[in-house]
């Protein structure tokens, strides 16, 4: 009997549960949003102090492992993190001062040039009768002299109080991400100086409320999330720096203009799997055809073969090893997380997918490994 009332409960508790949630399902997914809206500055937070975390403990591993210094050793923490911080923001001014100098040079050419190409544009249109009917009427002249930039000015004067809302909406969302930003750096920077604390007081949680066999999966499964999602980090800013040093190499050997620029540009595009390149290779295309149109061709061919070589040889070698994920399903957590989540999904695809492969490789390893041995003891 007691058998029996054990049955019906594993078997009626999981039923009634599903029936709950689909019955709820958009309050549930109402609460949720609320949620996530609230808590976003510590989700972000938490974020920042994940990869400032690689950088820590680096820091900590090199500086400090073989000192014994007790006063060193109580700043190590405190020192480890301002290091880390001081290294990004150090990056982040060097990309910087390569990308936005090049780039205002090519905006200015760029401006600087639409005037000829607007009058050569209306000449053609001039001299071609079946394009007469473009012109305003009554005339048969037109060059960008005759525009009245008054009246274009008023009408963007115009669409711009019209917008007001949508500008006031646009200012209130970026204060709202400098706001999510500082409050996340603030609440990253207490996780990364007790995370051993909180780390304990995790483990004593669940080891506490959960059995043996219980606790022993959820530490094995959040061993290999982090196992899998610091891998892919590396992995990747390890594949922007060799992408953007051989695009770099490549642009510089073909004397093709904005070499450095365009380079650490696609660096820095990279850190989007698989397609991040491809959006560098947009501006670099755009920028070299300012100056060179014939040298952009030669570009596109080149960023072409490049990425090919990205994609067969680079990311699957450096980011799929690292991850333990072959290369056929990078590829398709790449296609199915961007299709599903945008580009969410194409960043964070690949380390959740690289989670569940590792999990069932391990767990079919383990059952395999047992099947043998019980037919060898047979």
């Amino acid at each position: 009997m007691k058998k029996d009332k054990n049955i019906l409960f594993k078997i009626g508790l999981p039923i009634i549960c599903i029936f709950l949630v689909i019955y709820y399902w958009q309050n549930i997914i109402t609460a949720m949003s609320k949620f996530i809206t609230v808590a976003n500055p510590l989700i972000v937070g938490a974020m920042i102090a994940y990869i400032l975390n690689i950088i820590m403990k680096f820091y900590e591993k090199k500086l400090f492992s073989k000192t014994k210094n007790k006063n060193i050793l109580k700043y190590k923490r405190g020192i480890s993190i301002l290091l880390s911080m001081t290294s990004i923001v150090v990056i982040l001014i060097l990309i910087a001062r390569l990308i936005i100098p090049e780039l205002k040079s090519c905006v200015e050419i760029l401006v600087s040039g639409i005037p000829k190409f607007s009058n050569h544009i209306f000449d053609l249109i001039n001299k071609n009768p079946h394009m007469q009917n473009l012109l305003p009427e009554n005339t048969s002249a037109f060059n960008i002299d005759m525009i009245n930039w008054k009246e274009v000015i008023d009408n963007l004067f115009r669409w711009f109080t019209s917008g007001a809302g949508t500008v006031i909406g646009y200012v209130t969302s970026f204060f709202s991400v400098i706001f999510n930003f500082v409050v996340g750096l603030i609440f990253a920077i207490y996780i990364l100086g007790g995370k051993e604390k909180l780390a304990n007081q995790f483990k004593r949680i669940v080891s506490t409320y959960t059995n043996g066999k219980i606790s022993t999966k959820v530490f094995y499964v959040l061993k290999v999330t982090d196992e899998c999602f610091h891998n892919f980090i590396v992995g990747q800013c390890i594949e922007a720096v060799i992408l953007g040093a051989l695009c770099t190499i490549g642009m510089l050997i073909l004397r093709l203009p904005y070499a450095v620029m365009i380079g650490v540009f696609v660096g820095c595009t990279a850190l989007i799997p698989i397609a991040g390149a491809y959006i560098g290779a947009i501006v670099g295309v755009i920028m070299i055809f300012t100056v060179a149109p014939v040298k952009s061709i030669f570009f596109i061919v080149f960023i072409i073969i490049l990425q090919q070589l990205e994609n067969q040889l680079i990311y699957p070698k450096v980011v799929g090893s690292s991850i333990g994920l072959p290369g056929i399903w990078v590829f398709a957590a790449v296609m199915i997380g961007g299709g599903l989540f945008g580009i969410q999904g194409v960043i964070f695809g690949i380390p959740i997918v690289s989670v569940f492969y590792q999990l069932i490789k391990n767990d079919l390893n383990k059952r395999e490994k047992n099947n043998i041995l019980k037919k060898v003891q047979v």
